[in-house]
């Protein structure tokens, strides 16, 4: 049996299975307060060198889904990623640093390529963009690419595309003197990823 069968099974998360597509992103021109206080907002999450989230997932192709709960903790070094399923029904790690990525499923075997994206792909069939996930989690583009970005009154994201994927920002929750996002919903024309935060840990440089 593949690992991707193994981790398989009917989506039961509930509210964060049943959420509604992203909307459309505004083709409406931001104004000049909205662009002051996105880049005020930016210099905040900038200054976050580390961080560690934990929430529920749901990750649906057009014929399979799965969900479970994420534990991620990133900083400038790598990154630590844990899913879980409940009930038992599976459970595997990617672990990242300079020199490559490791995945560790639950029955003590263990894969290692350059990248994550290509662990993904091989072992679950995946094609998700960590390396831009990382930012999109924090409600920022990925860097290298070209992105449209669609703004709240405040500053903040409602939305985002960025090569063939869209990224919308239904709700954000205050982390100290923070906001940030607490639902981050994405999709492309053959996954889609719904993330649920729970609870933000911040690390800050205050240089």
């Amino acid at each position: 049996m593949t690992r991707k069968l193994i981790l398989l099974f009917a989506l039961t998360l509930g509210a964060c299975a049943t959420t509604s597509p992203p909307e459309e992103l505004s083709q409406e021109p931001p104004s000049q307060e909205q662009i002051r206080a996105w880049n005020g907002h930016r210099l905040l999450v900038d200054q976050v060198t580390g961080w560690t989230l934990t929430g529920r997932i749901v990750v649906n192709t057009p014929d399979e889904g799965w969900n479970g709960e994420l534990h991620w903790s990133q900083n400038r070094d790598g990154y630590g990623i844990q899913f879980s399923a409940p009930f038992g029904q599976g459970a595997f790690q990617l672990v990242g640093s300079p020199q490559g990525v490791e995945m560790r499923f639950s029955d003590g075997k263990s894969f290692h390529a350059a990248a994550a994206e290509s662990l993904l792909l091989e072992q679950l069939g995946w094609h998700l963009p960590l390396s831009s996930f990382q930012y999109w989690v924090t409600g920022l583009p990925g860097p290298g690419s070209a992105s449209v970005l669609s703004y709240r009154p405040d500053g903040r994201l409602t939305g985002l595309k960025q090569g063939q994927w869209r990224v919308s920002y239904p709700e954000y929750s205050t982390v100290g003197d923070m906001m940030m996002p607490r639902k981050v919903f994405l999709e492309n024309h053959e996954l889609s990823v719904r993330l649920v935060i729970d609870h933000w840990i911040l690390i800050k440089n205050h240089g």
